[in-house]
């Protein structure tokens, strides 16, 4: 017997009335004042047919709980299965994406070494290789880090409270949030509290989650809470990066005010102006680069 709510409902009803006629010949009002002697006084001929039909019921009723089990096992059995066809996809991309990772990270050790080695002499110095290893430990570090913009100094005394708050605003609980490792306030604290509020550089555990942090960045701007659309995240940027990125923020506010621009990967674009609710392309250009910095013009950067 196949196993169905309707099978389920009518063998309760079929129960309960073989049930009830049982207790109407006793005359009982209830299982509970059913005993012996009641029974006794029953005409032996129709209570042996109600107790036969009553044990075919029974017995229905058990192949169709037997039938229960096996359907609920099978379906236990189906969701482990799809779980763990579920883990091993996101371990199969991990993985991938942890050898992408390493060969450009290989890759990026090469070209810089290479860069810093090119001397008159085809034997490389002593000093560009160490500066060379230099670079790529703190590009290493850096990847690991992000920097808070906008929070002011009387939020909260403490910024690894600021960094997990942040972290927990823009996850969206898409799964575990990243840990954060540690959390700090960039410069000297003003004592008069009239200066800019200072940049905070949070590190977390590894760059793949740093990367998540600053694909989400945009969902500070989504926040019910108006406070945090004044904040923004960008990379932990070196010197010289910080520098060249000024220089492209400069040129971008003195470009042609008649369009759209954003900084990418070391650019600046440029597309004519539209209404944004009826761009798709441009709401995913500012979505995806840093609207922050182009809407605001703060440059907290200048200070570090």
């Amino acid at each position: 017997m196949d196993f169905s709510v309707e099978h389920l409902n009518r063998f309760e009803k079929e129960l309960s009335s073989a049930m009830n006629e049982i207790l109407k010949m006793s005359k009982a009002q209830s299982v509970t004042e059913l005993n012996h002697a009641r029974l006794m006084a029953v005409n032996k001929d129709p209570l042996a047919t109600a107790v036969e039909n009553l044990s075919k019921l029974m017995t229905s009723n058990l192949e169709l709980c037997k039938c229960a089990a096996s359907t609920i096992d099978k379906l236990k059995s189906d969701q482990l299965n799809y779980q763990k066809d579920q883990i091993k996809q996101q371990q199969e991309q991990l993985d991938s994406f942890k050898t992408t990772v390493h060969t450009e990270m290989k890759t990026a050790w090469s070209d810089i070494v290479k860069k810093n080695c090119e001397t008159t002499t085809s034997t490389p110095s002593i000093n560009s290789i160490k500066t060379a290893v230099k670079t790529v430990v703190e590009d290493d570090i850096r990847s690991k880090n992000f920097i808070i913009y906008g929070v002011p100094e009387n939020y909260s005394p403490d910024p690894h409270l600021v960094a997990e708050e942040v972290i927990e605003l823009i996850w969206e609980s898409s799964g575990c949030d990243p840990k954060v490792v540690a959390a700090n306030s960039i410069g000297t604290k003003t004592t008069s509290g009239s200066g800019k509020p200072r940049p905070i550089k949070v590190t977390l555990a590894c760059a793949e989650s740093v990367k998540m942090v600053l694909a989400r960045a945009r969902n500070l701007k989504k926040s019910k809470c108006t406070a945090y659309h004044t904040w923004y995240i960008t990379p932990d940027r070196s010197k010289e990066e910080r520098a060249a990125h000024q220089k492209l923020v400069k040129e971008m506010i003195t470009a042609q005010p008649t369009k759209y621009h954003y900084i990418r990967d070391g650019k600046i674009f440029s597309v004519d102006k539209v209404k944004v609710s009826n761009s798709v392309f441009l709401l995913s250009i500012f979505n995806y680069f840093d609207l922050n910095v182009w809407l605001m013009h703060v440059f907290v950067d200048f200070g570090r």
